[in-house]
């Protein structure tokens, strides 16, 4: 677990439903929410860093998505880019990324699907030989499936359920079975 791993969670904690943002157009609504965590799933070279400063005005942390944005690879100096531009974190389904993420002071979040068994077995196997300041599980509906998992390796390693979440009700009973927080890219979910 990184030294920045504690602060995560609490971050979580204060964040029950963290905003992801799908659309620029989003960035604002986002930055306002409750919270002090959001998710950046989209961004380019032209418009990444306007928009991690945005979030940053707003006392948030922006935390980027690597996977998702355009014109990035998944590598250090992506890595570097955004945490020169002010980033806080990056998401990744990669480890090596995570790593150096990890090496420069940033948070890192992994984020897997939990498709099956096997993939319950090939987190929890990476959980075991690598860092990581939290997991994000999609779709969330199946996230806490993990969670004792996760707890019997890092018993406080945040989880975090992302993807299909469609009602609030949804997420107060995904948070009654353990997971940190969720992330939503609906607006309306962000209102908590």
């Amino acid at each position: 677990m990184s030294e920045q791993a504690s602060p995560l969670r609490v971050f979580c904690q204060a964040t029950p439903i963290i905003p992801a943002i799908r659309k620029v157009e989003l960035v604002d609504q986002a930055a306002a929410a409750h919270g002090k965590i959001v998710y950046l799933l989209t961004g380019d070279p032209e418009n990444c860093e306007s928009m991690i400063q945005r979030i940053l005005r707003a006392d948030k942390l922006p935390i980027v998505n690597l996977d998702l944005l355009n014109g990035f690879s998944r590598d250090r100096y992506a890595v570097n880019y955004l945490k020169r531009v002010g980033a806080r974190g990056i998401i990744s389904t990669h480890l090596d990324p995570l790593r150096h993420a990890l090496s420069i002071g940033l948070y890192a979040v992994q984020r897997t699907f939990l498709l099956d068994s096997g993939a319950m077995d090939t987190i929890t196997n990476q959980l075991k030989n690598s860092r990581v300041d939290a997991l994000e599980v999609l779709p969330a509906l199946v996230a806490p499936k993990i969670v004792d998992r996760v707890r019997s390796i890092s018993p406080d390693l945040p989880v975090v359920g992302g993807g299909l979440i469609q009602t609030l009700k949804e997420v107060e009973e995904l948070l009654a079975q353990g997971l940190s927080a969720v992330s939503s890219s609906n607006p309306q979910m962000w209102i908590r």
